[in-house]
């Protein structure tokens, strides 16, 4: 674990919670709006567990990108200081830059973002502002007394804990889908889970490699195996892609991936003209982002996923692809939804994802409940990236950032009719990312006592 050796002051300014591609992106943010240098002087600290800092959980998928792999390094070939060139000159870098305008395989990135962290993060240390605490868990946070928050933290792996406080608290905690959701979520006339036991498996595990060779090595011995993807999201159509094109052991017959889903799929265009080209005409005005001209930048799916519905709706001169099906769900009994669901031998629960967060509690030890933990979808904050408590109101002093955090972009960015989450990189290390840091520089506590721990002797208590 990197950390100082003595207590520090002025006090700190803000702790980030998280070292992933949300957390640590609040540099690259900074850095692109000539506020780096301010950031850092606070000061600022960003928590990590890992021992490495950037790339997050991205590295944990076998799908590629459904955004275009320059949302990856644009933040970082931009001009800024200090200067970054050498992550994108090595051959990961130089395979992202290759496949600029198209995905690229989340492992790669992941790869280039760990390195450009890494090149960052030296940077900054061979000035002496190294921001980032490596090998420590967030465990709580408290608010104080006199305002700020005191951040509860544990050595990974053992060896003491310590409290960091601060004026302002962001959580870039990341994501997950939770298995709970299966018992309780209506699909079809019940819950998945306890009714297909035992061929149910979450979308996140099945796109890791591990669960993406589990899935192929069930379904190898059938003849002609039948899956049921439930969710309509970028997940659920990446499953689908994942068993059809990159399962080769795999034969499927015709219908053999079902994709049940309640919403309608849509597709992203450059423009209308484009869109109805290829003879996809399923939009209106609504649907069109007044600032760029793009057809569903937001709800439409993007990428491989874009690809695959390509095929199947025969769009473009694509297809045809008659080995996946989709049925959208009603809100009623469906007979053919539950056929499908009890022939499938393996279930696919693409429910969507909800934020980790952290626990917090006010200054009386009582725990401060979360809008995002008031339903499923519910979003973790808003239209200023501020953590909402569970009444809707601004929990003071704390933001949010990263996947499934739920930042409204309805009305700020793409289409009107857009309903929903959409996350993306672009935002976390540009203006989303900015607009956090102008808001941490101006709440920070001038006034605060110093209160930086000797976490070295922590370390090793």
């Amino acid at each position: 674990m990197r950390v100082p050796s003595k207590p520090e002051a002025p006090p700190l300014g803000a702790v980030v919670v998280g070292g992933g591609p949300a957390g640590a992106g609040l540099l690259l943010a900074a850095r692109g709006a000539g506020l780096l240098d301010a950031l850092l002087d606070l000061p600022i600290r960003i928590i990590e567990r890992g021992d490495a800092v950037g790339a997050g959980e991205l590295g944990g998928y076998a799908i590629r990108s459904d955004s275009h792999a320059e949302s990856f390094f644009r933040a970082v070939e931009a001009a800024g200081q200090p200067p970054l060139s050498l992550a994108l000159e090595t051959p990961t870098g130089r395979e992202m830059l290759r496949r600029r305008g198209g995905p690229v395989a989340l492992s790669t990135a992941a790869a280039f973002l760990a390195g450009a962290f890494e090149e960052l993060r030296g940077a900054l240390a061979a000035s002496g502002r190294d921001p980032f605490l490596t090998g420590l868990d967030a465990v709580s946070a408290r608010r104080a007394a006199r305002g700020g928050w005191r951040v509860h933290c544990r050595a990974v792996g053992g060896g003491g804990e310590i409290e960091l406080d601060a004026a302002s608290l962001v959580l870039a905690t990341g994501a997950q889908e939770r298995p709970e959701r299966l018992l309780r979520e209506v699909v079809a006339g019940g819950p998945l889970l306890p009714r297909f036991a035992g061929k149910v498996v979450l979308s996140s595990a099945l796109m890791s490699p591990a669960g993406a060779a589990a899935a192929a090595e069930r379904l190898a011995g059938r003849a002609s195996p039948k899956v049921a993807i439930v969710g309509g999201s970028h997940s659920a159509v990446a499953c689908a892609r994942l068993l059809l094109d990159a399962s080769p052991g795999l034969h499927f017959g015709e219908g053999g991936v079902t994709v049940l889903h309640r919403r309608p799929l849509r597709l992203t265009y450059a423009s209308e003209a484009a869109a109805l080209a290829e003879g996809y005409a399923a939009f209106g005005p609504e649907d069109v982002c007044a600032r760029t001209g793009r057809v569903f930048p937001l709800a439409g799916f993007r990428s491989d996923a874009r690809e695959l519905l390509r095929r199947v709706w025969g769009l473009g001169g694509c297809g045809p692809e008659p080995r996946l099906r989709l049925h959208r769900l009603g809100r009623g009994p469906d007979a053919e939804a539950e056929r499908i669901l009890a022939e499938a031998d393996l279930v696919v629960a693409a429910l969507g994802y909800q934020p980790r967060a952290l626990p917090l509690f006010d200054d009386d030890g009582e725990s401060i409940a979360l809008h995002a933990e008031t339903a499923a979808g519910a979003p973790l904050v808003d239209s200023r990236s501020r953590v909402l408590a569970a009444d809707g109101a601004p929990v003071e002093g704390v933001f949010g950032i990263g996947l499934a955090a739920g930042y409204p972009l309805r009305g700020t960015h793409g289409e009107p009719s857009f309903e929903g989450q959409a996350n993306g990189l672009s935002l976390w290390h540009g203006e989303t990312g900015a607009a956090i840091v102008r808001d941490l520089l101006a709440a920070r506590l001038d006034d605060a006592p110093a209160r930086m721990p000797d976490l070295a002797a922590a370390e090793h208590a």
